[in-house]
């Protein structure tokens, strides 16, 4: 049963180059009923006593908390990151609740099973293995987690040996089906540690916050409470900064309390207390930024944590609990400490792999390398997939990539989302080294869909003035084929396309199409031959990117180049 105040999840699906993308609204109170206690009365945030103050018994609860781990290429570092979660005092440098006998629960904010390169090949199966190597406790589903399809996360989290939970996606409720939660996530889990009851529960932000879907809240009469009481709640959340300030503002005192919100979805390391409401993710701490590396210390009532990306990223909570007279849970203490970037702590290379870990990581490896390591193609000049360039400018990749598209489907026009492209670097030029499938799926790991429509000149440019609407370097930024525009970023969203600019000649592709556009080029068909009707278009594509092809090893190559199709003036978005 759900509990009061609930608003109504907007349950639909939008469907973009065939793929889903969820849409959710935010759910500020759902932990409603969670809180044990006299229903309604109000419990103060945090209260500091003194050892001998506190009543009854008093007990150290630790938290670590990590989200948003994509690629496992790096065996050492993954596997010292595994060390380093099961006892973070190794780098912390302090007496863990682990070393004096006393729990610790680890905390996962989503973003696991996709995108990567591994991701790509094994479809998120290489993960299940990983994450219960870390012994992970409890989970909220990210966004990514649903790249593959809501069959194919539910499919790959009942193989996982702990709970997933997101209370406020749903599916159905339109009258005809009933309402469930996605992917069989829980509503929420109760973990109950020395005596004291923790209740988690997921929430997701909607993908975009300027366009978000809010329906009014339900009525409390609708709802009973719920019979499970908790001593704690926790919000685990995968939403971007601004979405966890509302939350926390929203529920700091009363029955609805919540005591601690563990974010994800932004890839920074980021701490919040009950005072500070920057929004900004890169900025650790108001005052404060992410220098990278080291370890930062923080005492005091934290509200929100977040806790970077990529096995570099871990934030460890303290909390210091006792029983009040009325046997009312007291946080008595608590304390932070937050590792940016693993790789740079000065005794990184003294911190033991974790021989457990490296071997999950040896059996995945074996897995995707004869898949990942055929040799595909050559490029003649560096290839520029940076995300923040992507997001913001035309590149030659971009061009290349939407070039393939355009004709590939024989269209007038082609677009290509910049937040499909994520590999997130320059991929040089080198004589001796073609680019492999490898390559091409770190490019392009979603395996995305495209599709074909006939539109008017005002939808082309109202899409195209979305492009740019994003004040930040954002996914939503299109690489454009056939056509040109000119952007002034000093205007208002809404008036920053100052001109279009439709080439009167006339594809895009998945991963897959990639590699069978190259695969083409190389044996004339590709693995198993083509479909009938991708046949002329993987000529057409070919024909468009491909310049030659090597003297030694006949591997065609590409050399695309910039040709002004994006022109920004007045300014940058970066």
């Amino acid at each position: 049963m759900l509990p009061p105040i609930l608003p109504r999840p907007f349950t639909s699906t939008t469907r973009q180059h065939s793929r889903e993308y969820l849409t959710y609204t935010g759910v500020l109170r759902f932990h409603h009923g969670l809180r044990s206690g006299v229903p309604g009365a109000h419990h103060p945030p945090l209260q500091r006593y003194s050892a001998s103050q506190v009543p009854y018994t008093v007990r150290y609860h630790q938290h670590a908390h990590i989200t948003c781990q994509y690629h496992i290429s790096d065996a050492n570092l993954v596997a010292r990151f595994a060390t380093v979660l099961a006892d973070p005092s190794l780098v912390t440098g302090d007496e863990s609740c682990i070393s004096q006998g006393g729990p610790m629960l680890r905390v996962f904010s989503g973003d696991a099973f996709s995108p990567s390169l591994e991701a790509a090949v094994l479809r998120g199966d290489h993960m299940i293995s990983v994450l219960d190597g870390l012994d992970v406790d409890v989970a909220c589903y990210g966004n990514h987690d649903f790249d593959f399809g809501e069959a194919r996360l539910l499919e790959l989290a009942k193989q996982t040996s702990f709970p997933w939970t997101l209370a406020n996606a749903v599916a159905g409720g339109d009258g005809s089906v009933a309402e469930r939660l996605l992917a069989g996530a829980h509503s929420y889990v109760v973990k109950e540690v020395a005596g004291y009851r923790i209740g988690f529960f997921g929430l997701a932000g909607t993908v975009y916050q300027s366009v978000p879907s809010w329906t009014p809240p339900s009525s409390p009469e609708e709802w009973r409470r719920l019979s499970e009481t908790c001593d704690l709640v926790i919000a685990v959340t995968h939403m971007r900064l601004v979405e966890d300030l509302a939350v926390s503002g929203d529920t700091l005192l009363g029955d609805g309390r919540v005591d601690l919100v563990l974010g994800g979805h932004d890839h920074h390391v980021v701490r919040r207390d009950i005072n500070d409401t920057n929004p900004d993710p890169e900025v650790l701490q108001s005052g404060f930024y992410d220098t990278g590396g080291g370890v930062s210390d923080y005492k005091g009532h934290v509200r929100i944590v977040k806790s970077g990306t990529d096995w570099r990223g871990l934030s460890v909570v303290r909390l210091r609990l006792g029983r009040g007279i009325n046997g009312e849970t007291i946080i008595s203490n608590m304390s932070l400490k937050q590792i940016s970037d693993l790789e740079r702590l000065p005794n990184y290379n003294q911190i033991i792999p974790s021989p457990k870990m490296l071997e999950i990581l040896r059996t995945t490896h074996s897995k995707i390398e004869k898949e990942v390591a055929h040799p595909l193609l050559r490029t003649e000049v560096p290839l520029d997939g940076r995300t923040r360039i992507i997001r913001s400018q035309e590149t030659n990749l971009g061009n290349m990539l939407a070039d393939a598209v355009r004709c590939f489907y024989d269209t007038d026009i082609a677009v290509v989302n910049s937040g499909a492209i994520r590999c997130d670097c320059i991929i040089e030029c080198v004589d001796d080294s073609p680019l492999c499938v490898r390559d091409l799926i770190e490019i392009c790991p979603f395996d995305n869909a495209f599709v074909v429509k006939r539109v008017s000149g005002r939808v082309l440019a109202e899409a195209l003035e979305n492009s740019v609407s994003d004040a930040h370097t954002d996914g939503r930024f299109l690489q454009l084929s056939g056509l040109r525009i000119t952007i002034d970023w000093r205007l208002p969203g809404g008036r920053r396309g100052a001109e279009t600019l439709v080439d009167a000649e006339g594809g895009i592709t998945d991963t897959n199409m990639l590699l069978q556009i190259f695969e083409s080029g190389r044996s004339g068909e590709g693995k198993g031959g083509l479909a009938d009707d991708h046949r002329d278009g993987i000529k057409r594509a070919r024909a468009a990117i491909i310049r030659g092809y090597h003297d030694a090893d006949r591997l065609p190559t590409i050399s695309p180049v910039l040709e002004g199709r994006i022109n920004v003036i007045n300014g940058s978005n970066l």
